[in-house]
């Protein structure tokens, strides 16, 4: 089994002399929470933070280099990789992260390297965290309109006429004026929301549009109530 990570631009490679006990990967997911009349604190699921890889280890002087459990070929000078490793926290180089033998390949930027000088042999201890990196694609002002045009004249010439921005009163349909729903049992004007609309936030433009039938308590609805639902 060997740890290495590579500068992902100039593909140089370094890889440890010594494993490290354990590499901790954390995940988890962010959570948004809302307030509600009557209910209390609400927390739903909102996406994936980046994951995080760490481990303590010690880069070994060249006193212990010849020991049985030092990896010689990948061996560098505990200086040496002490400042390569600074450099990429410093410049936030983009890196490849690999655990050979595991699931663990993932690119990563490292955000935090703590080190200490040991006496005697020379000796560096480190704890390190990597973090997952993700692209984000920038345009600018010329490029996001060029993008747009370009979704648009792909939609129209596979025969998708392009929607306008706003429906005169003329093109609205009946079945847009009169979009309703019926309450089944265990459902919230949340609930209905975010099926209906797409958001459970817009529970309130529901709520607006129905006060006379559901009544001062949003909690209180009832199985069979018809609602009109907002486009």
């Amino acid at each position: 089994m060997d740890l290495y990570m590579t500068e992902k631009s100039s593909g140089k490679k370094y890889a440890l002399s010594l494993l490290p006990d354990n590499v901790k990967a954390k995940a988890s997911t962010n959570v948004i929470s809302y307030n509600f009349i009557n209910t209390g604190e609400v927390k739903m699921p909102n996406g994936q933070k980046l994951r995080q890889f760490s481990w303590n280890g010690v880069f070994p002087g060249a006193s212990r280099r010849e020991l049985p459990f030092i990896k010689k070929q990948h061996w560098k000078p505990p200086k040496e990789m002490v400042t390569v490793l600074d450099n990429w926290r410093k410049k936030g180089t983009h890196i490849i992260l690999m655990l050979t033998g595991t699931s663990l390949n993932c690119e990563v930027y490292l955000s935090t390297f703590d080190h200490t000088y040991k006496g005697g042999a020379g000796d560096v201890e480190y704890s390190i965290t990597f973090t997952e990196a993700k692209s984000v694609k920038v345009y600018t002002t010329k490029e996001a309109k060029t993008t747009k045009s370009t979704k648009t004249s792909n939609n129209i010439s596979s025969g998708t006429r392009a929607s306008s921005k706003k429906k005169s009163a003329d093109t609205i349909t009946q079945s847009e004026q009169t979009k309703t729903y019926t309450v089944k049992k265990g459902d919230t004007l949340w609930i209905i929301a975010q099926k209906k609309l797409g958001k459970g936030s817009r529970w309130q433009e529901i709520y607006r549009m129905n006060k006379k039938m559901i009544g001062s308590n949003p909690n209180k609805i009832k199985a069979g109530q018809v609602y009109v639902l907002p486009c």
